[in-house]
């Protein structure tokens, strides 16, 4: 897997097409209740800032898929880089995103992982997985699991995320993965948080 740096702005926006593309054309999911233009237009912003961050990883050069992952405790350390990224995606969303759209989406900016794990020192979060429609049920998500869940096992922490489909929710079991909560979301739906455990018992 390859950590994504200098991209211009046209091969980083193709990505996050790419990405917005994949998640609506799941047909299910938090993300369908908006418009599929401005779904797209979201996951596109989401990953200018994961890019920003220096977050967003590709599986190879093709870019079968694509995942954005850190660290808690690295993101301690972002302290202003965090600020500026935050403000521009706020702003972005507020200028790009019609009110209607930008209300729906609001719910799914929520973290739930963040107040289950929060006593936790430690864990690798794992965000916006995506395989390309061409290459899904080609093994590429256990591709893109393989490097955060390789963290979380050399630092003895839990590997963790958010995701909102029943399918999701297998496929990420398949891989290992295990249920660790379910919180309802405001409007409808449920948003499932995963656990990787990594801990020695």
């Amino acid at each position: 897997m390859i950590r994504l740096t200098n991209l211009t702005d046209e091969e980083l926006k193709a990505i996050g097409r790419r990405i917005g593309e994949a998640f609506c054309d799941e047909g299910e999911g938090l993300f369908t209740r908006l418009d599929r233009g401005d779904a797209i237009m979201a996951l596109e912003i989401m990953t200018e800032c994961y890019y920003r961050l220096g977050v967003l990883y590709a599986t190879s050069e093709r870019q079968e898929g694509h995942l954005a992952y850190w660290r808690k405790g690295e993101a301690k350390g972002w302290g202003m880089k965090m600020v500026r990224v935050s403000l521009h995606m706020a702003w972005r969303f507020l200028r790009e995103i019609p009110f209607g759209s930008l209300k729906k989406l609001l719910p799914l900016m929520n973290n739930p992982y963040e107040k289950i794990y929060q006593k936790e020192p430690d864990y690798v979060v794992i965000s916006m997985v995506a395989v390309r429609r061409e290459f899904q049920g080609q093994g590429y998500l256990r591709v893109l699991l393989e490097e955060p869940f390789r963290i979380a096992q050399e630092r003895n922490i839990p590997c963790v995320l958010d995701t909102d489909t029943d399918l999701k929710v297998k496929k990420y079991i398949s891989c290992g993965m295990k249920k660790a909560a379910e919180t309802p979301i405001k409007g409808g739906g449920t948003m499932y948080t995963m656990e990787g455990e990594f801990r020695s018992k």
